[in-house]
């Protein structure tokens, strides 16, 4: 009679095994989901854009304003938020930092209509802004991150 008192208050094994399959089917969702949304939430890396550049045909200098070169899309998918992007021209030992307000050594003009993005189909013209870089014949190594990773593209562009 003890027995059949046990039998009757046990729980299957068969209901418990479905029990366990069910709470892990629930737990491993739960967890897949919580796992998505962290990695959406992670900022893009890099971009599969590509550049070209070259001189911009305009004499250098010793003046402090001279027209460097322009830079151009070969390949561009992505417009680049220019918050993210880091552009730096180098000549011999001396790095030279470039940006959109012309606050640095070296001013980008845009011709798009977005000042806050550096768009697809627009180009760039690189110049002196208070710094001599180039004087007469120069190259001129180029340095472009966008997130912290290299944008595909010319690292030099002789100048004249």
């Amino acid at each position: 009679m003890k027995n059949e008192m046990k039998n009757e208050q046990a729980v299957s094994p068969v209901i418990a095994t479905i029990l366990m399959v069910a709470i892990t089917v629930v737990l491993a969702g739960v967890l897949y989901v919580w796992a998505n949304s962290l990695a959406a939430d992670q900022p893009e890396s890099g971009t599969r854009n590509s550049y070209t550049a070259e001189d911009a045909t305009a004499s250098t200098s010793a003046a402090t304003d001279d027209l460097l070169m322009q830079v151009r899309w070969q390949h561009a998918e992505d417009d680049l938020n220019w918050a993210f992007v880091v552009m730096k021209l180098s000549v011999g030992d001396s790095t030279y930092n470039c940006n959109t307000a012309g606050d640095v050594e070296c001013s980008i003009g845009q011709d798009g209509s977005d000042d806050a993005m550096w768009e697809t189909g627009e180009f760039l013209t690189l110049s002196e802004s208070g710094s001599d870089i180039a004087n007469g014949a120069t190259t001129i190594n180029l340095y472009v991150t966008y997130r912290g990773t290299a944008v595909a593209g010319d690292d030099s562009v002789s100048v004249s």
